[in-house]
Parts: C-alpha cells; sequence; structure tokens
C-alpha cells in the first residue's frame, strides 16, 4: 500500500487527507499511519493540515541552501536532532545520546530557533501592516520583550514595531496572551538564551499545546 499510496502523493503533489480519502477510496484511519511513516521518512511533510510531496531534486535543492552542517552529518543523525528539539531536550543531552561531537547539537538546535523566529516575525509584519497594534511589553532576563496578538496567536518582537498605534488587544486575545506569557515564565532555561531571547520566546510560543508529530512535521517543512 505504501509504493501504491506514495505513488498519488506524487501526483497530487499537494493535498489534505479528506482529498486523498476520496480519490483512494480508502478509509482515513487506513491512511493516516501510512502518511505518518512517510513523514517519517522525508517523503511527505504536513503543514497546516496539508501534505506536500518532497522529490528528491527539491530536497536535495533544499539541502545546499541550508547551512553547511547540514552537509556534513548523517540523515540519521539529523533527524534524531531535530526529534530531539521537538521533544524540548538539552543540547547537552542530545550530544550524549547520538554521540557527535563539539556544540554540534547548539549550532543546529540555534538554526531552528532562528527560522522559528523569522518565520513569525514576518507573519507579525504581515499583521501590524494591516493594523498596527499596541503591544504588550514584558521584561525577561533584564530584557524587554514586545507582544503582539492577531487573531489568538502571540507573536514577539525585540523592540517596537511603531511608536503611532491605536489598536488595544482585545479581551479574547489578551487572555491568550497571558496563559502564553504563563507559559513562557515557567521554563527554567530562559536564562540561558540572554542573546537570543527572542528566538527562544518564539520557539516556546510555537511548542505550546502542539504535539510532538505535528512539531516535527512543521519544522521539517520550514527546513525543507
Amino acid at each position: 500500500m505504501n509504493e501504491k499510496l506514495l505513488r498519488t502523493c506524487k501526483r497530487l503533489n499537494r493535498f489534505t487527507l479528506e482529498e486523498l480519502e476520496v480519490i483512494t477510496e480508502t478509509d482515513k484511519s487506513l491512511l493516516k499511519p501510512v502518511l505518518e511513516e512517510l513523514i517519517s521518512q522525508r517523503q511527505l511533510v504536513l503543514r497546516d493540515g496539508i501534505y506536500f510531496y518532497c522529490n528528491e531534486k527539491s530536497t536535495q535543492r533544499a539541502l545546499l541552501k541550508l547551512p553547511l552542517l547540514f552537509q556534513y552529518h548523517s540523515q540519521e543523525n539529523i533527524e534524531l536532532i531535530l526529534r530531539a528539539f521537538c521533544a524540548d531536550i538539552t543540547s547537552t543531552k542530545t550530544e550524549l545520546v547520538i554521540g557527535v561531537a563539539g556544540d554540534t547539537v547548539y549550532k543546529f538546535n540555534h538554526f531552528f530557533r532562528k527560522i522559528l523566529y523569522e518565520r513569525q516575525h514576518q507573519e507579525l509584519l504581515e499583521h501590524y501592516k494591516k493594523c498596527p497594534q499596541i503591544s504588550c511589553g514584558r521584561t525577561f532576563c533584564e530584557t524587554k520583550m514586545y507582544f503582539y496578538t492577531y487573531k489568538n496567536q502571540v507573536y514577539v518582537a525585540p523592540k517596537l514595531l511603531g511608536k503611532n498605534a491605536e489598536n488595544y488587544t482585545d479581551k479574547i486575545s489578551m487572555h491568550e496572551f497571558k496563559k502564553v506569557y504563563s507559559f513562557i515564565t515557567r521554563d527554567k532555561e530562559l536564562h540561558k538564551f540572554a542573546n537570543y531571547l527572542e528566538h527562544r520566546i518564539a520557539e516556546l510560543i510555537w511548542q505550546r499545546n502542539k504535539p510532538f508529530e505535528q512539531l516535527l512535521s512543521e519544522l521539517k517543512f520550514l527546513i525543507s
């Protein structure tokens, strides 16, 4: 079934589980385990409920655009580092388990946090451009961060996006921000990220209330 389904995925290129169910005339309960296996093999990625087929050429092109450290390590080790990051396992523990030397895992994790922050920052700028909003400023590790909430999604920025905003956060969004803020302040590792605090906070916001497989799929999508 895997090979036949993979050929169908390749032909469709992008699809939802519901669309695949109709096309293959196969129940979701049977499709989902196979799709999850294909995701683990990096033949598919899942992003916001949409599956994308990863062909060999696009994967190779994506790899060439990534930092050099991706080319110096095996796919097996990269997969383990990705999984450890999504499970919020520290760099030191990941290095011990995988057996890589030096600060290799730290460099990978720094890159992951960077692209997560950049993705959310781009989304924030798009929202802010349409509706400038007064930020909620909070101080962490003697550094002030600025938070904005759009469509019940919280974003972080290391400095104010503008000085003339007049829109206040509504009550529902403020309630969501308070929950996110409480979640961030419980992070025992936050003080270790003083130099890239906005990256760590963006990572925590991204991780919150998401199952492991969704985190792994989203991160793979970002780097592919």
